[in-house]
């Protein structure tokens, strides 16, 4: 199995989330996240009352996979993300060990 963590734009939620249900995926966790990456000094900067706004508004997604479905979902994440300008995201892919359902108890993919 495999965690997939993608940032993105928030703009791209919506269609982002209704393009991973229709390829199958069952589940996620969205955050709110806010960042920035190497290329913040070519970022717009807007000054307000002494607050100097550095950070872009994203959204975080974690989904985690079965191995052979994670190509397919970088590729989505990356079709539906991808404008070509800074701030399109990152994308991170981690081992997972095992997962658990709590109500019922089974492991592994099953409980996916």
């Amino acid at each position: 199995m495999k965690l997939i963590k993608c940032i993105v734009p928030a703009a791209k939620l919506e269609i982002l989330k209704e393009n991973l249900l229709n390829e199958g995926v069952q589940g996620m966790t969205i955050f709110d996240v806010k960042g920035f990456g190497i290329h913040r000094s070519q970022l717009t900067r807007k000054v307000s009352r002494n607050y100097l706004v550095e950070f872009q508004p994203q959204i975080m997604l974690e989904i985690v996979l079965a191995d052979s479905e994670v190509e397919k979902i970088i590729r989505l994440i990356i079709s539906t993300a991808q404008t070509g300008h800074l701030s399109d995201g990152k994308i991170f892919v981690s081992h997972v060990e095992d997962a658990v359902r709590v109500r019922t108890g089974e492991h592994g993919d099953a409980a996916l």
